[in-house]
């Protein structure tokens, strides 16, 4: 069975843009977005250490829904990393709008949801970096099994922050295919499994 798609090509942090958001598209169309959301990030680290902790938290809540959660993490005015309230998605998507040039924003993130048979969701999809890439954001996914993924702007390259388990992992996860999951993917790498699983 081929994946669902995982997450939505158009991104938003409305509250923080100052001109009117534009409207959120189905994920795999290609956004008309300006330029790349520029802010100054935290070292990997931080980010990653901060997305660990807040996907940990709601992870419980985005399984026991059966829906993805995202939004995006941002650097406050007093230089603190911070987040996004969650927005609650469908079980394989979630619409988010643009976020503004000034918004602070570096990254997004969201949940692939719960457990379910035949989907793909241990690993981000190539749509998932493509939604990044095109607004030059990194990003954080978060899995069913436990995972925790970040998406690298920089790179071009997603790589497993740490393995099953090391944020909630919904209790009816089973895996699958464990040694086929490996620790970085390019977004062509991602296409190729998509296309086989």
């Amino acid at each position: 069975m081929r994946r669902p798609f995982a997450f939505l090509a158009v991104l938003a942090l409305a509250a923080c843009a100052s001109a009117p958001a534009p409207r959120p598209a189905a994920y795999g169309t290609s956004p008309a977005a300006g330029p790349p959301v520029t802010a100054i990030a935290p070292d990997d680290v931080q980010a990653a250490a901060f997305a660990r902790a807040f996907l940990d938290a709601i992870q419980p809540r985005s399984i026991s829904l059966r829906r993805e959660l995202c939004g995006f993490f941002y650097v406050a005015p007093d230089g603190r990393i911070a987040a996004t309230a969650p927005r609650a998605g469908s079980f394989a998507g979630c619409d988010l709008d643009v976020p503004g040039a000034d918004s602070g924003v570096f990254a997004s993130y969201h949940t692939h949801s719960a457990f379910a048979p035949g989907y793909d969701n241990e690993v981000p999809s190539a749509q998932d970096l493509a939604s990044d890439f095109q607004l030059g954001l990194d990003g954080y996914v978060s899995t069913p099994g436990g995972r925790l993924w970040h998406v690298d702007y920089g790179t071009r390259r997603v790589r497993q922050v740490c393995g099953p388990g090391c944020v909630f992992m919904d209790p009816g996860f089973r895996p699958v295919d464990e040694a086929g999951i490996r620790a970085s993917y390019s977004i062509e790498d991602l296409a190729r499994r998509m296309a086989a699983y």
